[in-house]
């Protein structure tokens, strides 16, 4: 079973929001080896880290950090599907860094969910197509409904943040050497993008780590809080019911006017602005720009978005702003930080030709900037890769494989 990460290109926090986003599998990911063993427990060996837990179905306990994600995974499953009929033992390794924003934390979750409900002896699951199960992926980690409802609150608690479901769709829907634009509620599909064969994305890690624990989990779960509160605001004041901003935006009676007098707060009201302009603009600007090489609009509307990001949805911190900046005083076509925020990386968009020396420039200088991150930062060259593929006999990965192979 392969697994990848995701490259956010454009989309930042829209997807939980109603809105849309412009991504990619990374080359990076997850392999594991998924078999039966005798006991009734789920067990994750991690070769690359040495580290190992177990999970008894009967008796779920979580412990650890990392833990959370395979032991939410589980515990969803059983909420919704029942018990597996065996005992599954996944041998993972991963290439792809740890909290670098590239989605290590929804790919692993992924990956654990193909391994129980591939190996977990479930028949007639609930989903009809890859687009389908990667809505309720994005459910299982930030605790959503999804399909099969779970009753019990607890059992579908998540793993703590309120996030959508745009990396699950990336790392289970991308095709090789393209990007794709996605909807989230549903999941669906939009358009595929051809990337440019001249080009590539060079990834800069920050060192800062993305994590989606502790206070970094408050700061993401505060902008998710923000949206929803914009979209409650204007139903209240509407007198009508709008689950999101996307929802709110798409109905043919919305005023702009009349939001900005329901929302008063300038913090709610910059929430709103980054979200409208990112899906209005940033986005459909950003594929006619990729679509006609018109590589000066690209790098305004990346600018744009990243600047966006750093004054409105406040997710940016000083070295991924000074990633961007310096990327584009080395000549990259455009530059974003992506992902959650709070850390993380920076994708670079710059000719495949000189790739290799501006993978090094930008090393070089980053590191002159901020040495004390020296050690953690990385600099990764990334083609849009395949999305994930499963080799495993059960329901869900005849639907996945069948569907993106």
């Amino acid at each position: 079973m392969w697994v990848p990460g995701r490259i956010e290109v454009f989309g930042k926090h829209t997807d939980y929001a109603g809105g849309e986003s412009l991504t990619c599998a990374s080359e990076q990911g997850i392999a594991a080896l998924v078999e039966r063993h005798e006991k009734a427990s789920l067990i994750i060996h991690d070769v690359a880290r040495g580290l190992e837990a177990e999970f008894a179905y009967n008796k779920l306990v979580q412990d650890g950090s990392w833990t959370i994600y395979p032991f939410t995974v589980l515990k969803r499953v059983i909420s919704d599907f029942g018990m597996p009929e065996h005992g599954i033992r996944l041998v993972i390794s991963s290439d792809l860094p740890s909290a670098s924003g590239m989605s290590s934390s929804s790919c692993l979750v992924v990956a654990v969910l193909l391994g129980l409900l591939s190996e977990g002896g479930y028949s007639d699951l609930p989903f009809s197509d890859v687009a389908a199960f990667a809505g309720y992926a994005g459910a299982v980690e930030s605790g959503a409904p999804f399909l099969t409802s779970s009753a019990d609150a607890e059992s579908r608690s998540g793993v703590g943040t309120r996030g959508g479901s745009q990396d699950h769709t990336a790392i289970l829907l991308s095709e090789s050497e393209t990007l794709g634009l996605y909807g989230y509620h549903p999941v669906q599909r939009f358009e595929q993008i051809v990337f440019p064969d001249d080009c590539t994305f060079v990834i800069g890690g920050s060192g800062v780590k993305a994590n989606k624990t502790g206070s970094a989990r408050e700061a993401y779960n505060r902008a998710s809080d923000m949206a929803a509160e914009v979209a409650r605001l204007y139903s209240v004041d509407v007198d009508e019911h709008f689950p999101t901003m996307g929802a709110m935006m798409a109905s043919p009676y919305f005023d702009r006017e009349s939001l900005r007098w329901a929302i008063p707060d300038n913090d709610l009201w910059d929430r709103y602005q980054q979200f409208e302009r990112e899906v209005d603009y940033v986005i459909p600007e950003a594929i006619r720009a990729i679509k006609a090489s018109d590589w000066d609009t690209f790098g305004h509307v990346a600018d744009n978005s990243q600047k966006m990001a750093s004054d409105w949805l406040l997710n940016q911190i000083p070295e991924t702003n000074a990633l961007v900046r310096l990327a584009r005083g080395l000549g990259a076509y455009g530059a974003n930080g992506f992902g959650a925020g709070f850390g993380g990386a920076v994708w670079a968009l710059v000719k495949k030709e000189s790739a290799l020396q501006f993978k090094s420039d930008w090393a070089t200088a980053y590191r002159s900037a901020y040495p004390q991150h020296g050690d953690q930062s990385i600099f990764l060259l990334n083609s849009p890769g395949p999305g994930a593929w499963v080799s495993l006999p059960g329901s869900v990965a005849g639907v996945v494989s069948g569907q993106m192979n």
